[in-house]
């Protein structure tokens, strides 16, 4: 059996072990004892025996590793995740402070006051650096027995328009911290908790964020989810091929939450987020002649607004080797983990229009949604509290973006502009769910001008 590869000779092996003409048993790699587990499909799944951990470090990295799968992060680079190693393979795209699996936050302003400084010009703190190369900050680090703390401060990604530049960093007014531990149940499996801590007192609106952004090496190319009417059933999967920047993919509908690049043998990194929305997004950057500089790129739909002491916290799940393992072990922990919901709602003010003249009733109307439910759409001006919007109405052209989302997300206000004085005012809305999250979008300059309306000749 020396001609055969390992994953072959693993295969073979396994098939023997299949007893009483059980149906759907798949093979894992195995370090060294095995045991059978049954998994939600009631299929048995031979599952390798929990090795021990050990962490340690070399360099400026810290590693955990249980025999199986090996984790390493970057101290230089904000504590981002820059090997996931199993079997001697490393998904991990780790070419520059802009990939690795981390963390980066957004301000989803369409018109911030800066000018064009919106997107990853304007206020995005980025776990492991800036886009010229340099590492954001680790300024707390433990190395415990099984798992591993850093907390950064990271450096915006774009910092010329912030005082900075090419030898010149900028910090952001936001800590990451991050803590990495192995799975005991599935030996290739990684939990990755953040704690993302806004201390600043500024409002930075609505946006995706990046929890995480997961960047894979070239040879791992096909991304596979399940995009089906029927999640967690065992259903058929979706491989797709990412677009080239600067394109990137539309809302890929996923509503198992995990998402995974792949090579043509299955073998990739999976990565799990509850509580996301239903959604991925990815790219790919095809290869210059800069060694490693080709990647692919995916990350959850997740929406936060971060105000003054906001922290947005919560798990995300990655899983090295078979993604058809990584699967299984995904819906034994979607069977057992606790529902929390850590994100907010996510929509658009379709109207009034920016610095829109108001007299008398003024409509304001949008949509939003959530993974879960919307509970409450407010309607502010000058940021206080004016009323509540009717919010369920149907909007069945949100599903040409959004595939499967409900039709009744819109909401719709009308606004007395008589009972406020003329001039210009700031409209708000904000839409929250059942949790408390709320997302605060982005805010509308209005004029209210009655006095010239009731001046006309009637």
């Amino acid at each position: 059996m020396k001609s055969l590869s390992l994953t072959a000779r693993i295969r073979i092996a396994a098939s023997l072990l299949v007893v009483c003409g059980v149906a759907g048993v798949f093979p894992v790699r195995l370090p060294s004892r095995t045991f059978f587990r049954h998994v939600a499909s009631g299929s048995i799944v031979l599952a390798a025996s929990p090795a021990s951990v050990r962490t340690y470090k070399e360099g400026s990295r810290l590693y955990i590793d249980n025999g199986t799968i090996k984790v390493g992060v970057e101290t230089n680079w904000g504590g981002a995740i820059v090997e996931v190693i199993w079997h001697g393979m490393n998904f991990v795209n780790a070419y520059d402070t802009g990939r690795e699996v981390q963390a980066a936050v957004y301000d989803g302003d369409p018109y911030p006051p800066c000018g064009d400084c919106k997107g990853a010009m304007g206020w995005d703190p980025v776990q492991a650096g800036d886009s010229h190369k340099h590492g954001s900050p680790v300024i707390a680090q433990t190395l415990g027995e099984d798992s591993i703390y850093t907390k950064a401060q990271p450096y915006h990604w774009f910092p010329d328009n912030k005082g900075g530049g090419p030898d010149k960093p900028v910090s952001g007014d936001v800590y990451i911290e991050q803590w990495v531990s192995l799975l005991r149940d599935y030996p290739s499996g990684i939990k990755v908790r953040y704690k993302i801590t806004h201390f600043g007192n500024d409002q930075h609106v609505n946006s995706f964020q990046e929890f995480p952004a997961v960047y894979v090496n070239w040879e791992f190319g096909r991304f596979v989810y399940y995009g089906g009417e029927t999640p967690w059933t065992n259903g058929p999967v979706t491989f797709q091929t990412m677009p080239d920047l600067p394109k990137s993919s539309p809302h890929l509908y996923a509503p198992e939450l995990w998402g995974a690049f792949v090579n043509d043998q299955g073998i990739g990194l999976a990565a799990f987020i509850p509580g996301q929305y239903p959604y991925f997004g990815g790219f790919d950057r095809p290869p210059t002649a800069s060694k490693n500089s080709g990647t692919h790129y995916f990350s959850p739909r997740a929406f936060f607004s971060f105000g003054p002491n906001s922290v947005l916290e919560g798990d995300i799940y990655l899983f090295g080797g078979d993604y058809r393992e990584a699967r299984q072990a995904i819906y034994s922990l979607h069977k057992s983990l606790a529902d929390r919901d850590v994100f907010a709602p996510y929509g658009v003010v379709d109207q009034p229009a920016r610095d829109a003249k108001c007299t008398g009733p003024l409509n304001v109307s949008g949509w939003a949604i959530h993974a879960r439910q919307v509970s409450e759409v407010d309607v502010l001006l000058d940021d206080h509290l004016v009323g509540h919007a009717k919010y369920g109405l149907k909007r069945p052209d949100l599903a040409r973006t959004w595939s499967h989302a409900p039709e009744g997300a819109g909401f719709w206000y009308t606004l007395d502009t008589t009972q406020f004085p003329d001039g210009k005012h700031i409209l708000g809305v904000n839409a929250k769910d059942a949790a408390g999250n709320v997302a605060v979008f982005s805010r509308i300059p209005v004029f209210i001008d009655n006095r010239a309306q009731a001046a006309k000749p009637k």
